[in-house]
């Protein structure tokens, strides 16, 4: 069996999407942490733009990426604009459009939004998280660069 590229698979799950069908992704960064943990699984249904409310979590498109966050505000009526952040994130993502809308959140269902202590708790949180993971591997290139 080959393997399939990345492309092949964001364009399966956006045609499935499209389609009316729910699609189970697994959540990979830690932008909408503590509600969402790297690894858990996230099932999207598009549902009509029309029918998002301000706390929902919906998957959008960055590049050739899904975005899951959650809505803040919504801008406007027609052409809807909604504007998204992530639940650790200070600051608001970019507007989504219905163009890079992709669908919402179904399962599981999210508790809300946190207030700014926690996301400044869940910005802290990361940053020691990323950086133990870098100081755990010292040791192991200190003893690889030794040996030469």
């Amino acid at each position: 069996m080959s393997k399939q590229a990345p492309h092949f698979w964001f364009e399966w799950i956006l045609s499935s999407l499209e389609e009316g069908k729910e699609v189970a992704l697994t959540a990979k960064g830690w932008s909408m942490w503590p509600t969402v943990k790297p690894g858990s699984e996230l099932k999207l249904k598009k549902i009509p733009v029309e029918e998002i409310e301000v706390g929902d979590a919906i998957a959008f498109i960055r590049g050739e990426h899904f975005v899951v966050h959650r809505v803040e505000k919504i801008a406007q009526e027609n052409p809807r604009k909604i504007i998204t952040r992530g639940d650790a994130n200070l600051r608001f993502d970019e507007m989504v459009s219905i163009e890079n809308y992709c669908g919402k959140v179904l399962h599981p269902t999210l508790n809300p939004a946190p207030q700014i202590t926690q996301r400044l708790f869940a910005y802290l949180f990361q940053l020691f998280e990323i950086n133990w993971v870098r100081a755990k591997k010292i040791p192991s290139l200190l003893k690889r660069d030794s040996e030469f």
